[in-house]
Order: C-alpha cells, then structure tokens, then sequence
C-alpha cells in the first residue's frame, strides 16, 4: 500500500479515469447533443415561426448523472472493484482522481461541448436555415446551485460505491430513507419538548401570522444544524469517509 503521493502515480490514474470513463462520457453526450441539434433543427425547418426551447441547466443535470453511473462503473461489480483498490497508487491518489473529474474536468467538458452545440446551433440553424436561434437558458446563479448539489450527490454515490459490496445503489437508497425518517423523528421529539405550542389539540394550531410555528420550526437550531451539514460538511465528510472505506478495504 502507498502512502506517499506521487504526481507520476496521480497522472497515470487520470490517464486511466480518461478512457475508461471521461471519454466514454462524452462519446455518449455527443449523441445527445447531436440529437438535441437535429431536433431543434427539424423543428426550425418545418415550423419557421417556432423554436426547440433548450435548457443547458437540463442538459448539464442528465449529463451528470450519465457521467457519475459510468464513473463508478469499476466499484460496483466484485472483480473491477477489486482491481481498483489493488491499483499501485494510494487511497487518497485514488479519491483525488475522482475528484479532479468529477468535480472540474467535468465541468470544464460539459461547458465546452455546450459551446460547440451553441456554434453549431448558430452555423445550422441561424446560416444555414436563416431561422431565429433557440433559447438557451444559462444562468450563473442557477448552474453554481447545481453544481454544489451535483457535488454532494457525487460523494454521496462514491460512498455508497466504496461501502456496498453489491447492491449499492438499493442500500444507499435504503439508508437514505432511514435516515431521513430517522431526523424527521428526532427533530419532532426535541419540537414536541421544546415547543409547547406543539403539545396544543389540532384545533388551536393555526399556522397564521398571529402564530407562526412554521417560522419557528424553520429556526429550530436541529433543523439549521442539519441544513447546515447538508450546504457545507456533507460533501466533505462522505469524501473523507470514502477515503477511509477504501484505504479500510486496501490493507
């Protein structure tokens, strides 16, 4: 087991990760995107005065998940996932790896191949067709939401990839459930002790402005810890913990 990092080891990883799952990636989003293109062109073609509304904040979210279910392809099935964690390199060149695809190649791909579907949109629909160009909705604010929550959701599905054997996708979702119903059941116990309002007949609950137990509910500090963990520690606290299941499962 390797505990030092090495730059050569981290290059050959990310020369490993990019043809065994980048490039795959975007073979497949280049057919969708070229599909998204016929489409919007068939329409301009057929129908001049209407336009295929395309929404990137969509296209980057299927993107995403194709992306992410190929990404761990090599943990879900007992003999990749052995010769994963047997790879001459260490846990944490491992998680760095799929970070750095994950989290900003990716990206940096997804905007480029939406950049050559806009030119191509431009070339083929608007100088060739002589038709009005498709809306394409590209807010800033809206795509930094999403790529934080894409980034929780990515560590939460290595996790579960390091952690499950098999099944792992099934278990996460099993967990996932408990969990929440779990919360949800701790937050209404320390709310029925705390709040007395709570502890009143269904009657003389009234979730007017004269009584706002559903602002007070949004201020309860276990309800902000646990957005709290979810906006900041989640994402953090599953990488760790994949790093951890995965150096676990090399020794």
């Amino acid at each position: 087991m390797n505990t030092s990092v090495s730059l050569h080891r981290i290059g050959w990883l990310c020369k490993k990760e990019f043809f065994q799952s980048f490039l795959p990636f975007f073979r497949i989003m280049g057919i969708v995107f070229g599909a998204f293109l016929l489409v919007s062109a068939l329409i301009a073609y057929f129908n001049p005065n209407e336009t295929f509304d395309f929404s990137i904040n969509v296209a980057i979210f299927i993107s995403g998940f194709v992306y992410v279910s190929n990404s761990f392809s090599e943990l879900k099935k007992l003999p990749t996932r052995a010769d994963f964690l047997i790879l001459p390199a260490s846990a944490g060149e491992k998680v760095f790896t799929k970070w750095l695809f994950a989290h900003v190649l990716y990206w940096i791909g997804a905007c480029m191949l939406f950049l050559v579907y806009y030119l191509l949109s431009e070339f083929v629909i608007g100088w060739i067709l002589q038709r009005p160009i498709p809306d394409m909705h590209m807010s800033l604010s809206e795509n930094l939401r999403g790529l934080h929550y894409a980034t929780i959701i990515f560590s939460i599905f290595f996790f579960a990839a390091a952690t499950f054997n098999t099944g792992g996708w099934f278990k996460l979702l099993a967990w996932a459930i408990g969990g929440f119903l779990a919360y949800t059941a701790l937050v209404a116990a320390f709310a029925y002790l705390l709040f007395p309002e709570l502890r009143m007949n269904e009657e003389t609950i009234n979730f007017d402005k004269s009584f706002p137990l559903d602002l007070m509910m949004e201020d309860f500090w276990l309800v902000r810890l646990g957005k709290f963990f979810i906006n900041y520690l989640a994402a953090p606290f599953f990488w760790f913990m994949s790093y951890l299941k995965i150096k676990e499962k090399e020794v």
